[in-house]
């Protein structure tokens, strides 16, 4: 494993921590301040909006899969020609895919200790199993797949590029 991947993991873990501790602490400010704190001015006119409403968002992938395929054959693209900024590009935005779906994915776990917590819900991470292997995607495309690494193939990442190209679509269709 290279160290741009292993530096890529280490974010992802402390970018997780930091999401579902920072939800968890958030979420028990919004109890204390709509238990103790409604009678004040400024907190009682606020109304108070349930975050978790993202984590259905969050399991229905769609987004993110449209933006896998999307990148599948941006990347078959950019191995047909010679870009520097477009690799560079390709990288960051994989890159940072990965470190917004850990983010979600944080807050999500956040979510799920404070309601265990609380109301004592059993943990449910079966639906966001299609979220866990886009991220698993995401992860292998700005390090294994990634178009610098793939350009290392010589003239074979013609046809690394053109089998890209046609798979881009194909996992719009399966995902």
């Amino acid at each position: 494993m290279s160290q741009g991947s292993l530096d890529l993991l280490k974010v992802l873990a402390v970018t997780a921590l930091t999401f579902a501790v920072g939800t968890l602490v958030m979420l028990y400010v919004i109890l204390l301040l709509a238990q103790y704190g409604a009678n004040l001015p400024m907190v009682g006119s606020l109304p108070l909006r349930a975050p978790p409403e993202i984590v259905p968002l969050l399991a229905d992938n769609r987004l993110f899969t449209t933006l896998a395929a999307v990148h599948v054959t941006a990347t078959g693209l950019a191995l047909l020609i010679t870009s520097n900024t477009i690799d560079m590009a390709l990288l960051i935005v994989s890159k940072a895919v990965t470190v917004v779906i850990t983010a979600l994915l944080g807050f999500v776990g956040g979510h799920m200790a404070y309601l265990q917590l609380t109301e004592g819900t059993a943990f449910a991470l079966s639906p966001l199993t299609p979220v866990a292997i886009v991220l698993v995607g995401f992860w292998v495309l700005s390090t294994i797949l990634s178009v610098p690494t793939l350009r290392q193939l010589g003239n074979l990442r013609f046809v690394v590029a053109i089998g890209l190209v046609l798979v881009g679509p194909l996992v719009l269709v399966a995902l």
